[in-house]
């Protein structure tokens, strides 16, 4: 028996044609118009909505807005990054539904007609096989997202807005960002592919995990925590006589370890969550400052004036959202492997 030689052509071959397969087929033509058709509406809406907000503060008629009750927040000149903001709550809704277009069919679809017995029966490897199937669909949702952004970058020519370096770095990371999103569905769908027999029961299992990723886990979560973390420390009674600051101090020290505890074991499951980690990064490239406001120090007991900090720092930045990015990572890394190692098992007859 001759020994296997892996050939990085092979799965490039395979990426190829996968890719082609998409571009012809009319599903996925269909499902990436309606997609694009509602990220250019969206961006549309919010160029315009920052054309008149960097109009208004151009000319001093900007309002001052009051953030968490504190007045006297002087207004500050608009980011162009928040246009992306929009883009990305459309992402979030309608991304899964093209990735799990793109690879609920791949495996069930080939199995079916018996094209994946002949494939398999010429020099190439399953590993070369589900490798160049997964490159073949990743390029595929590139193309999708690159033409998303572009939309956008045309758009801001369009109403005479240029970006500056350090605002194409961040639409390069919110792109990379959306990217892995997406590959995420899709790999739950490479996944439910590769486990079922058929490519219906592949779509409906892999709506299923979009329904549990995104809604279930996050209600699950809170749950969870509740359950838990069990009942807060007792409030002390400030009006009893026998009141003494030891007493509050001590109940202020237990209240904080329970909000860690709550705390830790709420994120950890919301981490589960593609959907949440994508929103949270989302909002941290395109608007940070207000990223650091609604994600605050969770054991500190106080939210920050929006006045009193400077625009937080990248490695502040960073370590505020370090987990939502490994999860992000991990999430595709860890579905992606499931459906690798169930195709290597898999009998073909």
């Amino acid at each position: 028996m001759a020994d296997r030689v892996s050939d990085p052509s092979r799965t490039l071959l395979v990426a190829g044609k996968e890719f082609a397969d998409h571009l012809a087929s009319r599903r996925f033509t269909l499902v990436l118009l309606l997609f694009l058709i509602l990220c250019s509406v969206s961006l549309y809406e919010g160029v315009e909505n920052y054309s008149e907000k960097l109009a208004a503060y151009s000319d001093g008629t900007a309002p001052v807005p009051k953030f968490l009750g504190y007045p006297g927040w002087m207004p500050e000149k608009p980011s162009l990054l928040t246009v992306f903001l929009n883009l990305s709550s459309m992402v979030a809704s309608y991304g899964p539904l093209l990735a799990i277009a793109t690879g609920f069919d791949l495996i069930t679809r080939e199995r079916w007609s018996g094209s994946l017995k002949t494939l398999l029966s010429r020099p190439v490897f399953r590993d070369e096989v589900i490798t160049g199937k997964a490159l073949g669909g990743f390029a595929a949702l590139t193309l999708a997202m690159s033409i998303a952004i572009l939309i956008a970058l045309a758009l801001l020519l369009l109403f005479a807005i240029v970006p500056s370096p350090a605002e194409l770095g961040a639409i390069l990371v919110f792109w990379f960002v959306s990217l892995v999103y997406l590959f995420t569905f899709f790999s739950v769908a490479l996944l439910a592919s590769s486990v079922v027999a058929d490519s219906g029961s592949a779509l409906v299992w892999s709506l299923v995990a979009i329904f549990v990723l995104s809604s279930i886990v996050p209600i699950f979560g809170g749950i969870l925590t509740d359950a838990v973390a069990g009942t807060p420390p007792e409030p002390v009674d400030m009006s009893d006589p026998q009141f003494t600051e030891e007493e509050w101090l001590q109940y202020r020290e237990e209240e904080r370890t329970y909000l860690e505890h709550q705390e830790r074991i709420g994120a950890t499951v919301r981490l589960l969550s593609p959907q949440r980690n994508y929103q949270e990064l989302s909002v941290a490239i395109t608007n940070p400052r207000f990223s650091m406001w609604i994600n605050p120090d969770p054991f500190a007991l106080r939210t920050p004036h929006p006045g009193e900090e400077p625009l937080p720092d990248l490695p502040d930045l960073i370590a505020l959202i370090r987990q939502p990015i490994v999860a992000m990572l991990a999430l595709p890394a860890i579905f992606f492997g499931a459906a690798y190692t169930r195709f290597m098992r898999m009998d073909i007859r």
